[in-house]
């Protein structure tokens, strides 16, 4: 009996390491899912290629109460926000074969995931060119064929461009004209929103005549501002006492999916229009809204980074690093970003 019983032990053990391999066939590591969709919503599992001996097993995640796990954003939030709570997984795409044993596509060329070959331009263009829209199914950071090049310091120059692989090296001290210890430190003052009497009163105690810099100026700050609810005499007089006024939207749409996947146009209207709206009704006529900062910090890749350039923005104030022992230098986006970026679920 002791020995039937180990047998049926050990065939539910097989069992469900084959289930668990089918479930995480061709599924990313850091997908959450659901086993069910019955319950409260809050339970999901990833499949975690840490197990012993090099097994998969599937590590397990519940919301807190109240919360729901919303399959699309990969987080938890208020039940009432989330609607996919009757659905297992995010749908599986067809992928494009980027990697095959032997050239199969002309030069210039990929492979469609139904074999066909199309223009490397054409992929993650967001435009389906491939009959199976696999093109546009590999997009992220790590995948895009198209992605943006590694630093090349060599083509990368002052004033116009800097970069560096990792992103910490200070201009002058690879050549030995500048020690970082003699380098001065660097902070900077961001604030983004309405501007009114709500705040202006908070703003006027941080920045009063008396706090100053090492060079005897008056500290200053940058305010992205948002339309809605903003007293545009307080942003004008912000302007008129040196801060900088950068753009923050005009809705401040609380949809993550409009700022992540906006189009062109929507970025357009959102942040021209809103320095349209700054310049005329602050009275602020002297080029100086340069800066775009995403609400949310919800950056919108190509679509927003197009618009920028095409309206004269000169930076973004969206993109967040992860914390690190030594910190970042500021960079142009001339080449790839040398961090993860956090904003945008890190996509």
């Amino acid at each position: 009996v002791f020995a039937v019983s180990v047998s049926a032990q050990r065939d539910d053990e097989l069992a469900y390491a084959d289930k668990v391999e089918d479930l995480c066939q061709g599924r990313p590591p850091n997908e959450y899912f659901r086993l069910t969709t019955e319950g409260d919503c809050r339970d999901v599992v990833r499949c975690d290629r840490a197990g012993i001996a090099g097994t998969i097993r599937l590590a397990s995640v519940k919301c807190p109460s109240g919360l729901a796990f919303d399959l699309e954003r990969q987080t938890c939030d208020w039940k009432a926000k989330v609607d996919n709570c009757d659905r297992l997984s995010k749908p599986r795409r067809v992928k494009p074969n980027f990697n095959t044993d032997e050239p199969v596509c002309p030069d210039g060329n990929l492979q469609c995931g139904n074999g066909e070959c199309i223009s490397q331009a054409f992929f993650c263009d967001q435009k389906p060119d491939c009959a199976d829209g696999s093109d546009e199914n590999a997009c992220s950071v790590d995948e895009d064929p198209n992605k943006a090049d590694v630093c090349n310091p060599s083509e990368c120059l002052l004033p116009d461009c800097f970069c560096s692989a990792d992103g910490t090296t200070a201009p002058g001290v690879e050549g030995g004209k500048l020690e970082i210890s003699n380098l001065p430190m660097m902070i900077t003052f961001t604030f983004n929103g309405a501007v009114n009497d709500e705040n202006v009163r908070v703003y006027d105690k941080l920045f009063h005549g008396e706090r100053l810099n090492p060079n005897g100026c008056t500290a200053k700050a940058t305010y992205f501002v948002s339309h809605k609810y903003s007293n545009y005499s307080a942003v004008q007089e912000l302007h008129r006492k040196g801060h900088e006024i950068g753009v923050f939207s005009i809705t401040n749409d609380e949809d993550p999916k409009y700022w992540t996947e906006g189009s062109y146009d929507n970025w357009l209207a959102e942040m021209a229009g809103d320095r349209l709206i700054i310049e005329r009704f602050a009275n602020i006529t002297d080029g100086t809204v340069v800066g775009v900062r995403a609400p949310y910090l919800l950056v919108g890749g190509n679509e927003q980074f197009n618009m920028m350039t095409d309206q004269f923005f000169a930076y973004d104030s969206s993109i967040t690093a992860p914390l690190g022992r030594v910190p970042l230098w500021p960079y142009t986006l001339h080449y790839r970003l040398p961090h993860k970026c956090h904003g945008n679920a890190q996509n």
